[in-house]
């Protein structure tokens, strides 16, 4: 995923000098860099009416599709740059107004897991991913795991029945982090796991075999895009927030550095972070916020 967007970012670059006539096919990656040409790509971008945050995704972009072309250059200018847009970025979007604690997201998706049977839907297969979208959300706030991996887990292979409860082992090459991950699921999550495998499941496949988990309305395994815009249609619903399936990371490390901040660092592991960065900007936040109220 980070080669493809490095991949579009150069794109973009190269389109851009071809739009003002400055794309020299006969030079270098590195030697098209100049401080007027990156000014006047940074204005062009703002004008396009882009976030600042992604002028400086943009940029960061670049500067990865040169350092892997050309891993002598000298990439201080393109950094100086970034540094300086990075500087004077502003979200647009409040992510920090959006968390909330992982308790508060449980017990609002318990009581919209046992209102769904009873509840009114169009129809059947509707009311199956209205659970399913709500047992992915549930799965999600206990065990933030990647997009991607939870996406992707398949029963028998990542997911293991042993008696009373539910193991999930995700290999090395699976993970973002390259490293595996093993966990069991909480208690709490086995009876609604098991109505869906016994009721919902076979509802959403129609008569068609598979081992993947998480089924869509076509009978076929789940997209990521498909698991992302189901969550946040369920938030927007039951939080009356659009909280996507990266923000219950957040939410995860946030509640852990204001509920036990001597064990924050534990956050790394358990969210995968490649950097103790990561994790201390959460815990920061946590204590701005705590320091605040």
């Amino acid at each position: 995923a980070t080669r493809k967007q490095v991949e579009k970012g150069y794109a973009k670059w190269l389109g851009y000098l071809a739009l003002i006539r400055q794309l020299d096919p006969h030079i270098t990656p590195v030697a098209r860099i100049s401080p007027d040409r990156l000014r006047s790509y940074a204005q062009w971008m703002e004008e396009s009416h882009l976030a600042s945050t992604t002028l400086v995704s943009r940029m960061r972009d670049l500067r990865e599709a040169l350092r892997v072309m050309e891993p002598a250059a000298d990439l201080a200018l393109i950094q100086k740059v970034i540094s300086a847009l990075n500087a004077r970025a502003t979200p647009s979007r409040n992510k920090h107004s959006r968390i909330m604690h992982p308790e508060v997201l449980l017990a609002g998706t318990i009581r919209e897991l046992s209102a769904i049977p009873e509840g009114v839907a169009p129809n059947p297969k509707i009311r199956a991913c209205w659970y399913r979208d709500a047992l992915i959300f549930m799965f999600l706030i206990c065990r933030p795991i990647r997009l991607k991996n939870v996406t992707e887990l398949r029963i028998g292979t990542h997911l293991i029945n042993k008696d009373t409860q539910w193991d999930c082992h995700l290999a090395a090459e699976e993970t973002k982090e390259k490293a595996p991950l093993s966990f069991t699921l909480p208690e709490l999550i086995g009876p609604y796991l098991s109505e869906y495998l016994e009721c919902y499941r076979p509802l959403l496949l129609g008569g068609r075999q598979g081992d993947h988990l998480w089924i869509s309305i076509r009978r076929t395994p789940m997209s990521k895009q498909a698991v992302y815009d189901g969550i946040c249609k369920l938030t927007e619903r039951v939080f009356d927030k659009h909280i996507n399936p990266h923000l219950l990371r957040d939410c995860a490390a946030s509640a852990m550095a204001t509920d036990d901040p001597e064990h924050i660092l534990a956050a790394a592991r358990i969210l995968g972070h490649a950097s103790l960065q990561t994790t201390n900007r959460h815990y920061n936040q946590s204590q701005m916020t705590a320091a605040g109220n």
